[in-house]
């Protein structure tokens, strides 16, 4: 039997694209998501924007880094975008089999958003102000135990430190309340923020740190008094919402061990995210032991911050005993604990309700700079001048409410309304060498603030506005403590011993129009009102001022800049704008030794210092991968405080703490000025190579009627410098930190000057550099590795101004997990 072949069956074109329909519907139904990660740090990234070329549908990853592409189903051509990643286009079908996505993360500066030139966000391209952006992936890779540290190895903010535990900063040659520091739009100066060097810098915990931006020139349009050199804004993590109604927990937590100061710190974060509701709490807690400085020294100043003794107590009597090791700075360690914890909830589609609770605290912390202080007698043996001085816990509180409305009315589209509450304790306590005698001198300042801030927009024309209303009291208490017998007695308080109060009360407008998409104009203005009360009652000491003194200050600060964008990625900007700071209650009514035989007494007639600002700045991307800017400025400074002769009952010398001292105050001269200029560099040269490089330069001068003499507080020119590795997984940097000279000629050497001359050379401020490389490996998505060895050479130095030496070689070592 003949049985013939089977011949194949043809299907047809119509058949084949069926099943082709067929076979897309399966594999969309099981990757109907894609994850998008970090390709260095495995993290997931929100936010990134899905478009398709051709029909303009759009799709965006959430909180998860999860995008559902469903929309985009069969778009031969998708962009994948985000501010801070290397743009991508992929088809449906390779995005669909796909479950994650790998980005590089390359930061454009002309696409980034600020929020600190006008209080909301906007595009940075069209700020004319300088501002400079650390985001949390950095702050992370750079591992700093506080954020003093962070901020002085970005190297665009100059940092001064007294004690281990504390960090001033300064921008363009202002620093202490002549800077503006904002945590989460509250600002955080208060009436006791001093001129001398500060440490309410490290109160804000920088692993709970979303971002810093740092906006260099007077920024009091936007935020007020004090703001002259600069605002630093520090942004905190905020939880965010799930699209569905199911409940999502992440979470990290962080270990670091750092040689130095033998640093021990653990960190632990979680967030809740509903469609509703959502969490996110904190908790940082650091060890630093006595800080080791660098064994590398100068043979021309090789004695430069050794410690050569520690003063023990022994039978009830202070002795000196020898230090083995010199380069151990002893007197240097404390400890810190800061907790966070942020709400936020949605109520209906145009409410979110939030409320930020912060806690900082801390162990004493000793103040190393004054207990290196001492002489030598007859025979050459060395006499301390104190056996104790240390700050107590330094406290500080938040808790703000804040309500967000994004709904198109009448007045607004977009609005925040913030009342908030905060307590700071500080303290101060010292013993000289050989005293039974403790002192110890406390303040409290309790703030009430509101904040109402609004934007709309009608056509081209952007308008932010609002009002603010602070409320600040401060109470100041003293005694001297017998350590022998216990017993109490009279000591002089550091503010005015009847309270004192500050109200402030004021109104903005910030303007920018968008003329065209290469031109974008703006301008603000200010109205500010300052009183202050204080009451002096002194029935033992200082009687000469006792009674209540008033002050009632106001102030408009403007501000008009222009952006032009020619285009082949060129951009210029022109920036006119003024600053002012009322006195507050430190200038007016403080009393203290600012060093040995120099005692500052209180003058109530001072009145509010002024800045008017030019600066402008050019910057040119070639290609997208490499990126020069430059800005320059210039400063004039009337009716400035500073520190001058003064006379009490007549005479320029008193009695102060036993010591025969120099009488000066705080006084306005006449006019200074300030000029500088900065640069930076970014070049991409491929997708795993980066070189980055920036400076700093300032120069500063107070007007006299003969000779011109320096401002105090103005650092040496720095910098840093660093080339980056990354690749999957991998991250590795290798950079050097640097300051230049400065000369004893440009030191402030006038009696109470800041500029701390005799912890330098006979010569000024020695020129110094850091090597330093630190590396991450991410394991995976929940793990991953931090090493890194800073000041490989050991050298040994100090930053201008600074009481205590930089650390030396230091080893660091982090493990970082996350869910």
């Amino acid at each position: 039997m003949y049985i013939s072949p089977v011949r194949p069956h043809r299907m047809s074109n119509r058949t084949l694209t069926l099943c082709a329909a067929v076979c897309l519907v399966a594999i969309g139904l099981h990757a109907q998501t894609v994850t998008f990660l970090d390709q260095t740090t495995r993290a997931p990234i929100p936010d990134v924007t899905l478009t398709c070329t051709g029909s303009g549908t759009v799709a965006v990853s959430k909180a998860d880094g999860r995008a559902n592409i469903a929309a985009l189903m069969g778009c031969d051509s998708i962009r994948i975008d985000h501010l801070s990643y290397t743009p991508v286009t992929m088809a449906w079908a390779a995005l669909a089999a796909s479950p994650e996505v790998d980005l590089s993360y390359r930061v454009n500066l002309l696409r980034a958003v600020v929020t600190s030139g006008s209080r909301f966000a906007e595009p940075k391209r069209d700020v004319p102000e300088q501002i400079d952006i650390l985001p949390r992936r950095e702050i992370s890779f750079m591992g700093q135990p506080t954020a003093a540290e962070l901020l002085q190895n970005t190297g665009t903010v100059f940092v001064q430190k007294s004690q281990l535990g504390g960090g001033s900063p300064t921008i363009r040659g202002f620093q202490a309340n002549r800077i503006l520091l904002v945590v989460d739009g509250v600002r955080m100066n208060n009436a006791i923020t001093r001129s001398g060097h500060t440490q309410d810098l490290i109160t804000v915990d920088q692993y709970a740190l979303d971002r810093i931006e740092v906006v260099s020139g007077p920024n009091s349009v936007a935020y007020g008094s004090d703001a002259l050199g600069g605002t630093i804004h520090l942004i905190t993590r905020s939880p965010k919402f799930m699209g569905a109604d199911s409940i999502r927990t992440t979470g990290d937590a962080f270990v670091r061990y750092a040689t130095a100061a033998h640093e021990k710190t653990a960190h632990a974060g979680i967030e809740l995210r509903g469609k509703k509701l959502a969490s996110f709490t904190s908790i940082t807690a650091s060890d630093f032991g006595d800080l080791r400085q660098g064994s590398t020294r100068n043979p021309f100043y090789e004695d430069l911050g050794r410690m050569p003794f520690e003063v023990v107590r022994e039978g009830g009597l202070d002795v000196v005993k020898r230090n083995e090791d010199s380069n151990v700075q002893l007197g240097t360690g404390y400890k810190q604990l800061d907790l966070l914890e942020k709400l936020r909830f949605r109520s209906g589609e145009h409410f979110v309700h939030q409320l930020n609770l912060q806690l900082s605290t801390s162990s004493d912390v000793p103040r190393y700079d004054r207990l290196t202080d001492y002489s030598l007698d007859s025979d050459g043996n060395i006499v301390p001048k104190y056996a104790e001085w240390y700050y107590g816990p330094q406290q500080r509180i938040l808790a703000a409410y804040t309500l967000e409305v994004k709904k198109e009315v009448g007045l607004f589209q977009t609005a925040r309304f913030t009342p908030s509450w905060q307590h700071q304790e500080q303290s101060r306590h010292n013993r000289r060498f050989g005293s039974s005698k403790l002192g110890h001198n406390t303040e409290e300042v309790d703030v009430f603030g509101f904040n109402a801030d609004l934007e709309k927009h009608i056509g081209k024309h952007e308008l932010r506005y609002g009002v603010d209303f602070g409320n600040e009291s401060v109470a100041s208490s003293a005694n001297t403590e017998n350590i022998e017998t216990g017993t109490l007695s009279y000591r002089t308080t550091r503010y005015p011993n009847g309270g004192s109060k500050m109200n402030t009360i004021a109104a903005y407008v910030n303007h920018s129009m968008e003329i065209s998409p290469k031109l974008i104009i703006s301008e603000g203005l200010r109205f500010t009102n300052v009183r202050l009360n204080t009451t002096f009652n002194d029935d033992e000491d200082f009687r000469f001022l006792n009674g209540t003194y008033e002050q009632n200050n106001s102030a408009l600060t403007w501000r008009a800049g222009v952006v032009l964008m020619p285009g082949s990625d060129w951009r210029f900007s022109l920036l006119a704008s003024s600053g002012f700071r009322a006195p507050n209650v430190d200038d007016i009514g403080k009393v203290f030794d600012s060093a040995q035989g120099d005692v500052i007494v209180p003058n109530p007639g001072l009145e509010p210092e002024y800045t008017t600002n030019f600066e402008g700045s050019i910057s040119k991307t070639i290609n997208d991968r490499v990126t020069f800017e430059a800005n320059g400025f210039y400063t004039l400074y009337t009716n400035a405080i500073t520190v001058g002769p003064y006379t009490v009952n007549g005479e320029d010398s008193i009695d102060y703490d036993g010591v025969m001292s120099r009488v000066a105050a705080l006084r306005n001269a006449s006019e200074a000025y300030l000029y500088g200029a900065s640069g930076q560099f970014t070049g991409h040269f491929n997708a795993h190579f980066t070189l980055r490089s920036g400076f700093t330069y300032t120069y500063a001068r107070i007007r006299t009627d003969s000779t011109d003499y320096p401002l105090d507080h103005i650092p040496p020119v720095f910098g840093r410098t660093s080339l980056e590795y990354q690749a999957k997984k991998l991250r590795m940097e290798a950079s050097v930190v640097y300051n230049g000279w400065k000369r004893l000629r440009d030191f402030n050497t006038k009696a109470g000057s800041e500029d701390n001359l005799k912890a330098t050379t006979s010569l000024g401020a020695p020129a110094w550099y850091t090597l330093n490389v630190r590396g991450a490996y991410a394991f995976n998505a929940h793990l991953s590795l931090q090493l890194a060895l800073e000041n490989i050479l050991d050298m040994n130095y100090r930053t201008f101004g600074s009481g205590v030496s930089a650390p030396g070689r230091n080893f660091v070592v982090g493990l970082r997990a996350g869910f």
